[in-house]
């Protein structure tokens, strides 16, 4: 994959859109206490935010709708590398509108390359982000990509990013990829273990870091439970976090300082992680990320058996055949049917693949 089709969509991925028509409802109607982005909780949005539906056919909106300087320039760059299309649901009304906003914003971007309508399974992309998880399942894109958002908080499984920047770095990651194995890595780095709900990334971690140049530092996390340090909501919105994530609806953090502590000891950092987390590690240090294969049937075993919430299992249990496809851009694959086999063969690999 040298140039790949690159979709993206243009509400509260590319500009701003509930974000916008939250603010016009709060100032028409005076809400105590004012409706924040994370009151709309499912895309249908059924809840006390529904009034800002009213204003999806004000033009007001529309003409707030900016991308913001860094979203223009990461979108440049996609530009660079791939073969970009804008693919945007709108009203008929609204549709000339939405062909300006683009223009306006990117002068420069060919007008070919604009696609308005709601068919967007239609259509043939290698990669695509949306923040509506139906586009995402119903896309046939080999990577569709998840825009983070509270409407689509409890989705799991799904190539996800929190920002266009992360985007970008996660389609440079498919492309290398598809085009090379890293084949080498500096030591110290960090080992980032990806694979779906119930293969063994924890155990996996574990037992590496029962080895002298292996460690685990603890993340951060929103829910109770001796795996990682616990927050609260509060807390953790208040912590100053280089990387997080969302997964099932629980938050997990990661502090840089955590990470630099035990590089600085020449140790290997062991962290299971989601692809999302993966990316963000190798934006800031050396890093390899490694698949954990499992059969199915052991995937849905373990999860079964673990201490989730019926929701929470029903999810993961969804998810399992979407992570897989995050094989392909893993630069290392371990089977993990046997934990202690497959902490030696990783174990073997990193010390092969040192620099």
């Amino acid at each position: 994959m040298i140039r790949p089709k690159i979709g993206l969509d243009w509400d509260d991925v590319t500009a701003p859109f509930n974000s916008i028509a939250i603010d016009m409802a709060n100032k028409k109607y005076n809400i105590t206490p004012p409706l924040e982005l994370e009151d709309i909780d499912s895309w249908e949005n059924t809840g006390r935010a529904s009034v800002i539906k009213e204003f999806y056919r004000d033009n007001t909106l529309y003409e707030r709708q900016k991308p913001t300087v860094e979203t223009k320039r990461m979108i440049r760059k996609l530009m660079d590398i791939g073969e970009v299309y804008f693919i945007t649901a709108v009203a008929p009304g609204f549709m000339g509108v939405r062909a300006s906003q683009i223009m306006e914003a990117f002068p420069d971007f060919p007008t070919e390359n604009i696609i308005l309508g709601n068919a967007k399974n239609l259509v043939q992309f290698d990669i695509i982000l949306d923040d509506a998880i139906h586009n995402v399942l119903e896309t046939p894109a080999t990577y569709p990509v998840l825009m983070r958002k509270p409407w689509n908080s409890k989705m799991t499984g799904l190539l996800s990013v929190n920002n266009i920047t992360e985007f970008v770095y996660l389609v440079e990651q498919i492309i290398n990829a598809s085009l090379y194995r890293n084949k080498n890595i500096k030591n110290p780095s960090v080992v980032a273990l990806v694979g779906p709900s119930g293969s063994g990334k924890t155990a996996l971690s574990d037992s590496l870091c029962a080895m002298e140049q292996f460690e685990n530092p603890k993340t951060y996390c929103t829910k109770p439970g001796d795996k990682h340090r616990y927050l609260t909501e509060e807390e953790f919105n208040a912590q100053d976090f280089f990387e997080k994530t969302r997964y099932a609806g629980i938050q997990y953090g990661t502090k840089m300082e955590d990470i630099e502590a035990v590089l600085e000891k020449g140790h290997f950092v062991v962290m299971p992680l989601d692809m999302c987390g993966a990316i963000a590690m190798k934006r800031h240090f050396p890093t390899v990320i490694v698949y954990v294969a499992r059969d199915k049937e052991l995937l849905i075993r373990d999860i079964i058996e673990q201490d989730y919430s019926i929701e929470e299992k029903t999810l993961r249990i969804l998810s399992i055949d979407a992570e897989k496809r995050n094989r392909q851009i893993c630069d290392y694959a371990v089977n993990n049917m046997d934990v202690g086999a497959a902490t030696r063969e990783l174990a073997d690999v990193l010390k092969n693949m040192q620099l």
